[in-house]
Formats: structure tokens, sequence, C-alpha cells
């Protein structure tokens, strides 16, 4: 149940992020600090696993941005982007934690999945982007190396992660 709850949880931080961006800030910032609470006290997860993963979230995000691939509106790295990140962060462990034993299927889920949740910002005119494959393919390296980062913490950091409640 933990699971299904920071999943629908998340999913409400991106929509709230992405297609509120500053406007719905207030509700975004309410619903991060909402799934961080849950996964630190609910879902029994460290908070340094969180920070872990939250740190190379934006790393990785603001190499993206530098090099041009994507241009978020409301400014270089928006507030609401980094909070996106901290939902991120916070859901993972709690939500995805079945995908630590299964590194593949972890790095085709990350390869997949975070090219269309951009593609999606994008028709929702959260970002611009100049070209759909370098953004596509750019993305599904930075999921992949994302998702693969999460296995390694989540398979060799056990003793900064608390086990999620069934």
């Amino acid at each position: 149940m933990h699971k299904i709850i920071s999943f629908v949880l998340f999913n409400g931080i991106w929509f709230s992020a992405v297609v509120g961006r500053n406007d719905y800030l207030w509700l975004t910032i309410a619903l991060v600090l909402v799934q961080v609470v849950y996964s630190l006290r609910i879902g029994k997860v460290h908070w340094t696993l969180v920070a872990r993963l939250f740190a190379v979230g934006l790393l990785l995000e603001a190499i993206s941005i530098s090099l041009g691939v994507i241009d978020f509106v409301g400014g270089y790295f928006p507030l609401w982007l980094a909070l996106l990140w901290l939902g991120f962060s916070a859901m993972a462990p709690v939500a995805l934690d079945w995908l630590a034993k299964k590194t593949w299927l972890a790095l085709l889920a990350g390869a997949v999945s975070g090219p269309i949740t951009y593609i999606t910002g994008v028709e929702f005119g959260a970002a611009a982007i100049e070209s759909t494959v370098i953004t596509v393919v750019t993305y599904a390296i930075v999921w992949s190396l994302m998702m693969g980062y999460f296995v390694y913490l989540m398979t060799s950091k056990p003793n900064e992660r608390k086990e999620v409640l069934p």
C-alpha cells in the first residue's frame, strides 16, 4: 500500500510542478513536504538516500540544461523543477524499491519513462526544446544513469536505508 500511496502522491507533485509551475508552487511545496515526511516516517527511508538521489538528479538536470538540451519555463533552473526532483528522490525508495534487484529493468524503465515525462512536460508548456530526438536520447541516458545510481544506492548502502513496510 505504501508503494501505491507514494507513487500517486508523486504523480500529484509532477502534475502540480509541471502544469502549475510557479502558479501552483505553494501546492507543489506542500505535496513535496508530504512526500518527504511520508517516505522518511511511514516508508522508513533514510534521509541520506533521499539527499543523494536529489543531489545526483540536480546535477544530471543541470548538465542537460547547460548543454542546451532543454529550456525550462521560469528560469534557468526553476524552483518547481528542483522540487520535482526532491519529490522523485523521496518517492523512488518507497515506490520503486522493487526495481533495486532488477538492474536491467530499472535501466530500461528509466530510459523509457524519463523521456516520456519530459516530452509530456514540453507539451504542457513547462519547457522548450529544439530537437525531440536529441531530448529523447539525452533523457534516456540521464534517466538510465539515474536509475543505475538508484539501484547502486539501494543495493550497496543497506545501512543508510530502512526497509520499506509491506
